[in-house]
């Protein structure tokens, strides 16, 4: 009879310890893989080397409005999120500025209609005080395993206080990031 017990009490011990085993796994997998998912897909927010960058097309007494993507920058988006096209002002006084998407096209990759889709937000007015400052002025949010898509930005951009208009043209590539990506995240 007592051999029964014992074996018994390690049945239920082996059944505990697996369990336990088994909930340390899936914790210890879904720990490792959200790491390496915020590694491994390109962040929902411009780097500081981007803006920066920006900020080096503003010669030493140049005043205005520049944004990614143009004057021959390359710059890259990745799939599976929302991801911001901004510009930066830099302002010698206080300025009221408009700025508004004028167009999206896509020039290879996804059809336009479909990239159109992908606006969430577009468009931006407030007044920017002297210095420089970053704007917000369109929110994509990109389907994942999109393929490489080229878009065109037109923005259109009125300084308020002079009633000066003037159009910025960006270039902006949407790449997929990659098979490890889609298996891990």
């Amino acid at each position: 009879m007592k051999t029964k017990k014992a074996a018994l009490e390690l049945s239920i011990g082996t059944i505990v310890i697996i369990v336990l085993a088994m909930t340390m796994l899936i914790l210890g997998i879904v720990f490792v893989r959200n790491i390496m998912c915020s590694g491994i897909i390109i962040s929902d927010k411009i780097t500081s080397g981007v803006e920066s960058e920006i900020i080096g097309l503003f010669g030493s007494k140049d005043y205005g409005l520049k944004c990614m993507g143009e004057g021959g920058q390359e710059i890259k988006l990745g799939d599976g999120g929302r991801r911001q096209v901004v510009c930066i002002t830099n302002s010698d006084s206080e300025t009221q500025y408009s700025l508004k998407l004028k167009n999206i096209e896509s020039l290879s990759g996804v059809s336009t209609p479909n990239v159109e889709k992908w606006v969430v937000d577009s468009g931006w007015k407030g007044i920017v005080s002297p210095g420089q400052k970053t704007i917000t002025v369109v929110v994509l949010d990109v389907p994942k395993k999109v393929s490489d898509t080229s878009l065109k930005i037109e923005i259109e951009e009125e300084n308020l206080n002079t009633n000066a208009k003037q159009t910025h043209v960006l270039y902006i590539d949407v790449t997929h990031v990659g098979i490890l990506s889609n298996a891990v995240c």
